[in-house]
């Protein structure tokens, strides 16, 4: 207690030099803090946003489909038996919040003078308002049950066929038999999932209409929506085991699984992150070590009396490591408060960034404050602190008392 009293007086003592130190603390904390909260708002919005828009949390298939659907997807149709059966004991699941069938097919769409190859997805339109919340309608009416020949038509495909609400096309696509067939659809929307590479090929049609233009009526896949994402793993436990006891031949997916741009972008900023807090670490540690190198050299007449009363190099050491972690803490907690209110007021400002590459789409700022960030962060400028004060406190442990007395 009584070395931390001493080291309290000396930090209050040396008020310019303390200031200077508790910034550089405080701008580590921040900065970690800040840039941390906002990739992690990123990734949960680039998450969510990808669950909403397309994959769900879990998709269900027809065994088989993941691996050999792509060359044939026809042949890997969950049947009407079957869909009806696992739909209702999916609804009885309390995490479950909605699920809601779709049939993928790809097909030439043409308005009779240009032709375009699409990726077409027969929907439930009541469920899919639910499920597809990011998908965000740019032109016209969203699709309804009742508009048997709607479509909604991706925003970039809708805009180089120079459409317009109400335009009458011809859908064209090979049947589950082999054949080929055609129908006649209208353009009731233009709809943006955020991905402009989706949005140029992309369109959504009624899945009564889908399935009449395949001649089946099958589905490609089951999608999930449950009402909290950390419940994804447990369910997919459930369903798996579920349909083993059945002895039904479905295989299922998750969000994970199926995200790999995300995966792909998520590892691309951590490892941003990481040379961030290298750079903040080398910034602060050396900063730190200057003002503490500067106090060992202002202070060494004292360290002399202190070895000569009989002070041992131990508690010289201490002492100023002491100081050190005083300065920690209260750069740190400083720091932690400061970055709360840095990032509430950036969250609440509505500062929208710029559209990111390869999306349609821009979106605010938003930085994220959980406790798990802040008390990491605050640690880690207290760590930093005391590192810091190892080298300067050891060079004022070996300094010669005759020589150190003689700067009094």
């Amino acid at each position: 207690m009584l070395r931390l009293k001493l080291a309290l007086l000396n930090v209050l003592r040396n008020g310019r030099r303390s200031f200077i130190t508790l910034l550089a603390i405080q701008f580590g904390v921040i900065s970690l803090i800040l840039m941390g909260g906002f990739f992690a708002s990123m990734y949960e919005g680039m998450r969510e946003g990808v669950i909403r828009s397309q994959l769900g949390h879990i998709q269900i298939y027809q065994q088989g489909f993941n691996q050999f659907g792509s060359q044939e997807p026809e042949k890997y149709l969950i049947d009407a038996k079957v869909l009806k059966q696992v739909t209702t004991q999916i609804e009885a699941l309390e995490q479950v919040e909605l699920v809601t069938p779709r049939l993928n097919l790809t097909g030439l769409l043409t308005d009779g003078s240009k032709s375009l190859a699409v990726v077409v997805e027969g929907i439930d339109p009541e469920k899919e308002a639910l499920l597809s919340s990011a998908v965000k309608l740019t032109a016209g009416e969203d699709l309804f049950e009742e508009d048997t020949d709607g479509a909604l038509i991706g925003d970039g495909l809708f805009k180089s066929l120079n459409l317009e609400i109400g335009a009458s096309l011809t859908l064209m696509a090979t049947t589950a038999d082999g054949s080929f067939d055609a129908r006649d659809i209208t353009a009731t929307g233009a709809i943006s999932t955020g991905t402009r590479e989706v949005d140029n090929r992309f369109m959504r049609i009624n899945l009564k209409h889908a399935q009449e233009l395949m001649y089946t009526q099958g589905v490609t896949r089951l999608v999930l929506l449950l009402k909290d994402t950390q419940d994804t793993d447990a369910v997919m436990a459930e369903l798996n085991r579920a349909f083993k006891e059945q002895g039904l031949a479905l295989e299922l997916r998750s969000w994970s699984d199926l995200a790999d741009y995300y995966h792909e972008v998520v590892n691309l900023f951590d490892g941003i992150f990481s040379i961030v807090q290298l750079i903040v670490l080398a910034i602060v540690l050396l900063g730190i070590v200057n003002t503490m190198v500067m106090a060992v050299m202002e202070r060494t007449p004292e360290i002399g009396t202190i070895r000569a009363i009989g002070g041992t190099r131990g508690e010289v050491m201490k002492l100023f490591i002491s100081e050190a972690f005083i300065l920690g803490l209260i750069g740190s907690v400083l720091g932690v408060v400061f970055a709360v209110l840095l990032a509430q007021g950036i969250t609440g400002a509505g500062v929208m960034m710029p559209t990111p590459p390869g999306s349609s789409q821009t979106y605010p700022i938003r930085i994220f404050t959980d406790a798990d960030l802040l008390w990491k962060n605050g640690l880690f400028g207290l760590l930093i602190a005391v590192i810091s004060s190892i080298y300067p406190a050891v060079k004022a442990s070996r300094m010669v008392i005759i020589q150190a007395l003689r700067f009094a």
